[in-house]
């Protein structure tokens, strides 16, 4: 029987009595999603997952994509490794953003499993941009809601981007792909409606909102950092410690988050698939 333990402030919660290694019941899959569209956050403990399940798990919830840059699994290509090395000094997705906001069809939904976790630290810390944005003001909602974001991965992944220096590349190890163009420009609302429950919330990021449409980089930052200390805020914000063979899957129409770096010294062995969203709106 499948039982949700909310965690806080009506984000995320702990899913247990269900074996994702094993096809689910259309009543058990019904309720995770039931859960998952309410809670934004669903962490699975205690599964023990091949890439495969893993991929035909999160295959549930949609069509799966493929992630740019960076190399799959062998056994599986829409699963791919994330991994910090006890030498490594910069990870992998450390700055609050939602995943690849930046593709015409941005996923609506990640899936991330722990297979080796350090001894503390590494957490992942999540918000609710649907909540932060309730709380603006009237005049802010409206103004926000007339303007439209330029989304790249440039600032992360193109020529000039944080992880091409070197000291990424050491980081990220041979499993990122520095071949793949990141100069690619896209346009999503700054405030996206949800396609499955209505509800809008904050959608542009400082890593992946290059600007705002018709305004320059320089004049769009402050708006950007803004939203990024409005949506931060503690009520707005769950912290979910891993463990081997944890399962979460996320909304990225709704939640920020960002992997904590904070367990040098120490391995951290992640799997990831991504879910294809549609078109923001």
């Amino acid at each position: 029987m499948v039982q949700v333990d909310a965690i806080q402030n009506g984000l995320g919660g702990y899913v247990t009595g269900v074996d994702l290694s094993k096809p689910l019941a259309d009543g058990e899959l019904a309720d995770i999603k039931v859960a998952w569209l309410d809670l934004g956050v669903l962490a699975f403990p205690d599964q023990a997952l091949s890439p495969e399940q893993q991929a035909a798990f999160s295959a549930q919830f949609g069509e799966l994509d493929v992630y740019p840059f960076m190399t799959p699994v062998q056994s599986h290509p829409n699963v791919i490794p994330i991994i910090k090395e006890p030498e490594a000094k910069m990870n992998f997705g450390g700055g609050w953003h939602t995943d690849t906001s930046y593709l015409a069809k941005p996923p609506k939904a990640t899936v991330l499993y722990a297979l080796e976790t350090p001894p503390e630290g590494g957490d992942t810390l999540f918000a609710d941009a649907r909540a932060a944005f309730d709380t603006l003001s009237e005049g802010m909602q409206a103004t926000l809601s007339g303007l439209t974001g330029v989304y790249s991965p440039k600032l992360v992944h193109g020529a000039k981007g944080a992880y091409r220096s070197d000291a990424a590349k050491e980081s990220l190890g041979g499993s990122y792909d520095n071949a793949v163009d990141g100069e690619s420009e896209v346009e999503h609302p700054l405030i996206r409606t949800h396609d499955d429950t209505g509800r809008r919330s904050i959608y542009c990021s400082l890593p992946h909102t290059h600007r705002i449409k018709g305004w320059t980089r320089e004049e769009s930052v402050p708006i950007f950092k803004y939203l990024m200390d409005h949506i931060t805020q503690p009520e707005f914000v769950i912290r979910l410690k891993w463990t081997p063979g944890m399962l979460t899957i996320w909304d990225n129409r709704r939640v920020f988050h960002m992997a904590m770096n904070d367990y040098h010294g120490h391995r951290r062995h992640m799997q990831r698939v991504i879910v294809q969203g549609a078109a923001p709106q």
